[in-house]
């Protein structure tokens, strides 16, 4: 299977779009707690804060870096990292279903492991979300105690609904 990364550009943005808005379909639906496709719809991925967040993902400099993943036309796969004052914030990082355990989730980690330098990486996890947060075990993340966890709620979700999710940190230093 051949695929192609490269850095993000802000035409990517609907493409962005439309990849994380089937990921998180396919991902964090959870009947239980009230995290319905409704609260993953094209309708919430295209609000305009939704659409800022994602553009924000996209960007490209000396602080963040933002890789894309195709395979043809299709966009497949990304990951977004960004220097803060004391740790990388790991800001997305995405394979599709169909792409997981391909070797493209350690290529484009092998690529944020080569921009950031000594700080730590950190990353939220929705709770629910086993598998990922297995994954990034299994790549030397630790659930980060110094961190409470806290409940995620997008404005378009119904008042009630709050995803719970936990900080997650690799240690460089």
């Amino acid at each position: 299977m051949k695929f192609q990364i490269r850095l993000a550009r802000e035409t990517d943005l609907p493409d962005y779009t439309k990849f994380l808005q089937k990921t998180y379909q396919e991902t964090y639906i959870n009947a239980r707690l009230g995290l319905t496709s409704a609260c993953f719809s094209e309708t919430v991925f295209n609000a305009p804060g939704t659409q800022k967040y994602l553009l924000s993902n996209l960007q490209v400099n000396s602080n963040q870096k933002a890789w894309v993943v195709h395979i043809g036309v299709r966009l497949i796969g990304s990951v977004s990292i960004i220097e803060r004052e004391d740790d990388y914030e790991l800001r997305g990082f995405y394979v599709a279903t169909d792409y997981q355990n391909k070797g493209i989730g350690k290529e484009l980690w092998r690529r944020v492991l080569k921009f950031v330098k000594g700080k730590d990486i950190t990353c939220d996890v929705y709770f629910h979300n086993t598998k990922t947060i297995e994954m990034y075990k299994k790549w030397g993340f630790e659930i980060d105690k110094g961190k409470k966890e806290f409940y995620r709620h997008w404005l378009e979700w119904p008042e009630q609904v709050k995803a719970k999710s936990i900080y997650m940190r690799y240690k460089l230093v």
